[in-house]
């Protein structure tokens, strides 16, 4: 069985080091990841060649590298820049840009990773400072929907944290725009549940959502017990997931006892039907 990881992180080699002076709009980013206790360990894993060696181990066939949403312009074009010098010359990855839709060199910027070969856009409203149903993600998606083979991937926080990223701003934002192609990161923070609810399901139904909740990895069951198996798709959030692994997450799954057909969905099939590859 082939296997996709959709979700995952590669920086550039000085933005792998554990002090690389970043500017004050970095400061969300900064806590989360260079100072975080594991942050030296994780971040040395970002490099194409820990990801390729952690595909090799895990028989992982591809991996979607994934610009990390930077609160700086010029960070997210560095980042993306980055990324298509490696995925130009390496058929075992596909790649997403990061744009600071705050920045109004945004689009110009996403139109040129588009015409690279990026297969999404990544941002993440709460550290780049933005609400995910707000203006900036409203011009965004407004441009984005023509571009039939392209989508938003999104962080979205759990519903008990406090962010402008959580499962109802993302409810507020499809309910404008339900035909706008959405990857939900961490689940979409539990949202997918109410897929159980047939007047919300219409709602969300061009919402993917992602395996990165290393640490939570039932919610995968409920979500196809919910009907979503469609709607899944293997991501492992490395290395910046709880264990910093992709076979843990690869594993955890395995082990829901998730019948053969949905484990095909969720580790290949419906990332080619998101990106129109069936």
């Amino acid at each position: 069985m082939m296997i996709i990881d959709a979700h995952v992180y590669c920086l550039p080699q000085r933005l792998r080091k554990i002090n690389p002076k970043l500017l004050l709009s970095e400061r969300k980013i900064i806590n989360a990841i260079y100072e975080h206790p594991e942050g030296e360990y994780a971040l040395e894993l970002a490099a194409p060649e820990a990801i390729s060696t952690s595909m090799k181990t895990n028989h992982i066939d591809k991996s979607v590298l994934v610009s990390f949403p930077w609160g700086n312009h010029d960070l997210c074009c560095e980042n993306n820049h980055y990324l298509f010098e490696i995925v130009k010359n390496n058929s075992q990855f596909f790649w997403i840009a990061s744009v600071q839709p705050c920045n109004k060199d945004w689009m110009k910027e996403a139109e040129r990773c588009i015409n690279l070969g990026a297969i999404g856009l990544k941002i993440n409203p709460f550290w780049q400072n933005f609400n995910l149903d707000g203006p900036e993600t409203i011009q965004l998606i407004e441009w984005l929907i023509p571009q039939k083979n392209v989508f938003l991937m999104t962080h979205i926080d759990q519903a008990y944290k406090q962010t402008t990223t959580l499962p109802s701003h993302l409810l507020n934002f499809v309910c404008k725009y339900p035909n706008a192609k959405i990857l939900a990161a961490h689940m979409g923070g539990g949202l997918g549940i109410y897929a159980l609810h047939p007047p919300l399901a219409k709602t969300i139904k061009n919402i993917w959502f992602d395996t990165a909740v290393s640490a939570t990895l039932k919610m995968i069951r409920f979500y196809v017990e919910a009907g979503l198996e469609n709607r899944i798709i293997f991501g492992s959030d490395f290395p910046f997931n709880h264990s910093h692994s992709q076979g843990q997450v690869l594993n955890g799954i395995s082990s829901l006892e998730l019948s053969p057909e949905t484990e095909v969905k969720i580790f290949k099939n419906n990332f080619y039907s998101l990106i129109n590859l069936n």
